[in-house]
């Protein structure tokens, strides 16, 4: 991993959750939010942790499930994104239906390919992304 500093880290918290703001909702919106949280959630760990930059080490313990993130710096429950998320099943070559579930952790894959999760779960955990952010403005002051 390359190294970043948590000053980089809370710049590109700022510049992803500003752009994550536009009005047209959809897929690339909810990664911006996703990969704002991301990084927010990281310069918090750094700041916490009394540490100025994070690499191949830190950065391991700080994968892209940001529950994990969140439940490393003991933020509420509340705050978690759902768990055991589903994409409609697609056809496979014989015709066989294959099931799709999706991880905290894979979200960023979801939106960054054009995927849907099943029922109105996308605009549940943009919404719980959301409050993320509103909860890194606070820590990060």
């Amino acid at each position: 991993m390359i190294p970043f500093t948590r000053r980089e880290l809370t710049r590109a918290w700022r510049d992803a959750q500003s752009a994550s703001q536009a009005e047209c909702r959809g897929n690339p919106h909810r990664l911006l939010l996703f990969y704002a949280a991301e990084c927010g959630l990281k310069a918090v760990y750094l700041k916490q942790n009394s540490l100025e930059f994070i690499d191949g080490e830190v950065g391991r313990q700080l994968s892209h499930d940001l529950n994990r993130v969140m439940g490393l710096l003991r933020i509420s429950n509340a705050y978690f994104l759902p768990s055991g998320l589903k994409l409609p099943p697609i056809k496979q070559k014989d015709r066989v239906e294959k099931q799709r579930n999706c991880e905290v952790g894979e979200l960023n894959q979801v939106w960054r390919y054009g995927g849907v999760l099943m029922g109105d779960a996308d605009k549940l955990v943009e919404q719980q992304l959301e409050k993320i952010n509103g909860w890194i403005a606070e820590e990060i002051r």
